[in-house]
Order: structure tokens, then C-alpha cells, then sequence
């Protein structure tokens, strides 16, 4: 009896170290993953107490409208200030027509030197007669934009990824079509994202030199009332075109004279033919 406590005591012993040693290499098991979720965790906060950066500049895109009256003789000359007002500020002319009245010259100007640019127009000749300028915001735009672009370019490398994976034929194309799709659109969001930055950094100003043909342009502080010499000249000219006007429409009406005319020497040719045969 006594030697079958002692077996039992024995085996009773052994049982309790086995599982005490199952626990310890359980407890160490589990140890690296709890030090990874504290390490985790730590971070996360650590990366929620990081200060946001701070916003990107304000993309604005802006434009004017400048017209100035000149004489027919100061044209050239105030061209040539205006293009040389415009390799000044390191802009460009991107394009410019003209015709009997005007002459229009648009240029792009970098947007710092925007505001400087417009108000050095006033002193290139002439009279500055109105100036209109612009100003749009597009930063949520482009914001939006950017945004998009990265969502593409993600869906992209996911879809190339597939593509090396991919082993049937229907499967290759089907993902290619996908890629061909998504790079398209791609492109021109690009497209339209390289758009916005060149006129968010270059400024369009739309430059109208208007031809006055009388003495109308002149300084603010002079009298731009007309004097008694000037309009009797006025008054000349008018009635002289007047008369011109005149002659000219009656030359235009030389057909209806030759063919009334004729029709008067036939009727009375007519009438003097049939008095002739009545007195005979």
C-alpha cells in the first residue's frame, strides 16, 4: 500500500511539471507578440502626435485685359515698348493680330510679376482707356486632381501585378485592356494637371491698342473738348464725304441712264413717225 502511494505521489508530480512547463513555453511563445502589439500601438501614437504640414500654396490662375488708345504715327513705337516690356519681366508673346482698328498682343507673364507688369502698361504711350483683371482660385480643383491621379497610378501597379501572375489568354487581355484604360485616363489627368501649373505659373494678359484716327488721346489733365476750328473742319469733311457719297451712287447708276435714255430717243422717234404719217 505504501509503495502504491509513492507511485502515485510520483506520477501525480511529474504531471504538474509537464504542465508547468507547457505554460512556460506558452508564456514565452506569446511574449514576442505582445512586445509587437506594444511596439504597434506606440507608434500609432507616436504617428498621432506628428504636426500636419502645413498647406501648399494657393493655386490661382489670373488674367487681364488692357486697352490702350493711340494715335495712328505712335502704333509702332508703343509695340515696340510693349515688347520690350514684356522681355523685361521674362515673359512671351503668344500670339498677336491685327487690323485696321486694332492691334492685339497676348502675353504670358510669370504670375510674380503679374501685378507689376499690368500697372507698367499705363507708362509704354497712349492712354490707358480699361483694364480688367481676374483672379481664379483652383486649388480644391487641383487638389482633387492630384488626388485622382494617385488613386489611378495605385489601381495601375495592382493591375501590373496581375498581369505577371496571370497564365490564361483571356485573363492577359482582359487585365491589359484594364491597363490600356487606366493609363489613358491617366495621361490626361497629367495632361490636365501640367495645364493648370503652366497657367498657374505664367499669367495671361490680353494687350488691345486701339487706333484712334482723330486727336482724341490725351492726357487726363487736358481739356478733351473740341475747339469751333475743329469741328468746322469736322463739318467740311462730313459734307464732303457727303457729296462724294453722292457722286459716286449716281456713277453706279449708269446702266438705268443709258437705258432710259435709249427709251426716250426711241419714244420720241416713235411720236415724231406716227405726226409724220398723220399728215400725209
Amino acid at each position: 500500500m505504501k509503495k502504491l502511494f509513492i507511485a502515485v505521489l510520483t506520477a501525480f508530480s511529474i504531471s504538474a511539471c509537464s504542465s508547468n512547463a507547457k505554460y512556460a513555453e506558452r508564456a514565452v511563445s506569446e511574449a514576442p507578440a505582445a512586445e509587437y502589439v506594444e511596439e504597434e500601438m506606440m507608434e500609432v501614437s507616436s504617428s498621432n502626435d506628428v504636426v500636419p504640414p502645413a498647406p501648399e500654396a494657393r493655386k490661382l490662375i489670373a488674367r487681364g485685359n488692357v486697352d490702350i488708345k493711340v494715335k495712328p504715327e505712335n502704333v509702332d513705337s508703343i509695340y515696340d515698348n510693349i515688347n520690350a516690356l514684356i522681355r523685361k519681366y521674362n515673359g512671351y508673346k503668344s500670339s498677336e493680330k491685327q487690323n485696321e482698328y486694332r492691334y492685339t498682343v497676348s502675353a504670358s507673364i510669370p504670375s510674380a510679376s503679374f501685378e507689376v507688369f499690368t500697372d507698367a502698361l499705363s507708362k509704354v504711350g497712349g492712354k490707358m482707356s480699361e483694364k480688367n483683371i481676374n483672379v481664379q482660385d483652383v486649388s480644391d480643383q487641383y487638389t482633387d486632381l492630384v488626388s485622382e491621379i494617385k488613386s489611378k497610378e495605385a489601381a495601375l501597379e495592382q493591375y501590373r501585378v496581375l498581369l505577371k501572375r496571370a497564365n490564361k489568354i483571356s485573363e492577359i487581355i482582359e487585365i491589359q485592356t484594364k491597363i490600356d484604360y487606366i493609363q489613358q485616363d491617366l495621361d490626361r489627368m497629367n495632361g490636365r494637371r501640367v495645364n493648370i501649373d503652366r497657367k498657374v505659373a505664367y499669367s495671361e494678359v490680353n494687350i488691345d491698342l486701339i487706333i484712334v484716327k482723330k486727336d482724341v488721346v490725351k492726357d487726363d489733365d487736358e481739356d478733351n473738348t473740341p475747339s469751333f476750328g475743329s469741328e468746322l473742319l469736322d463739318s467740311l469733311s462730313d459734307g464732303w464725304a457727303i457729296i462724294k457719297f453722292f457722286v459716286l451712287f449716281l456713277l453706279r447708276l449708269w446702266p438705268f441712264f443709258i437705258l432710259g435714255g435709249a427709251g426716250y430717243f426711241f419714244y420720241k422717234k416713235r411720236k415724231g413717225d406716227s405726226n409724220t404719217s398723220s399728215k400725209n
